[in-house]
């Protein structure tokens, strides 16, 4: 098999199609805002006090307020984690995204603890950045080892730096915020990220439904400069050749979004050249999926 034939395939796992027929539209306020798996719509079923559950929708209804939603569906989670049968909150972080009413930095509905995101479906955001260098004429890559204590792919490769936007947080001060709790990049170095786009895809796994985007930066670091986790979550980092890089992103050795990103660094740097890669296009076109609402 080809590495584009490798890539492809690697990348669809990126492009969940999904079966309506599994879902509820989680609506607040007539605004579709996310989708419920059925495995999940008898919990919300058992409280017709917060929830009006029918065959069509799940309808968040008995809160008017972003602060009286927050504190509302919390203290429904909370009971959800606690009975322990929701095996998604065992990850519980104590960290919160925002739901948004017509995509990022529009109108917060509510604020969501972080493990629950993909029990209701809503979009999230985050922030990843590839690092590297030129030596010797060559390109290479740090790419980062998540610790083996980390909730979800454990001991996994990732990017240099990556993280979720949390509620009241941008971009930019997200970016910031990771580079230093993740690789101990200084914010002098910082200063020479460019943004270069985004990847979107919707992601169906074990930890849930999970329609994303991805804001992607580029910067090339200093020769000297060496990544040092500062936060306990990264076991490592490593500086990989573009052929080291290619073989190890396309297995399950890479956590699989980071590995989106990877893909798009190296096709927009021309170390993916179309005339070889007859999926070039169909991955391009992966790599930027819509949401399913």
């Amino acid at each position: 098999m080809s590495w584009s034939e490798r890539a492809l395939s690697y990348v669809k796992k990126l492009s969940t199609v999904i079966n309506h027929n599994h879902y509820l539209p989680f609506i607040i306020d007539g605004n579709k805002c996310g989708l419920i798996h059925r495995q999940y719509v008898q919990h919300f079923r058992e409280k017709p006090e917060l929830f009006d559950v029918s065959d069509e929708s799940v309808q968040f209804s008995r809160a008017s307020s972003k602060d009286c939603r927050s504190d509302t569906f919390n203290c429904f989670l909370v009971n959800l984690r606690d009975e322990e049968t929701v095996s998604v909150l065992k990850g519980w972080r104590n960290e919160t995204y925002s739901v948004f009413k017509d995509g990022f930095r529009s109108e917060i509905l509510f604020d969501i603890e972080r493990a629950a995101v993909g029990i209701i479906g809503c979009k999230s955001y985050g922030v990843h950045m590839n690092g590297y260098v030129h030596k010797d004429g060559q390109l290479m890559m740090w790419v980062g080892k998540r610790a083996p204590n980390k909730a979800k792919y454990p001991g996994c490769y990732d990017n240099i730096v990556a993280g979720g936007i949390s509620t009241g947080y941008g971009v930019w001060d997200t970016l910031l915020k990771e580079a230093e709790e993740e690789a101990s990049i200084p914010a002098e170095i910082m200063s020479a990220a460019k943004p270069v786009g985004a990847i979107s895809y919707t992601i169906v796994n074990d930890y849930g439904t999970s329609p994303e985007v991805e804001f992607v930066y580029d910067l090339e670091l200093p020769l000297d400069f060496v990544p040092k986790n500062a936060d306990g979550e990264v076991a490592g980092f490593e500086l990989m050749t573009v052929d080291q890089l290619k073989e190890v992103v396309v297995t399950d050795k890479f956590k699989t979004n980071c590995a989106g990103v990877v893909i798009d660094f190296l096709i927009r740097h021309g170390l993916v050249e179309p005339d070889g890669a007859p999926e070039y296009v169909e991955i391009l076109n992966l790599l930027h999926t819509s949401h399913p609402f």
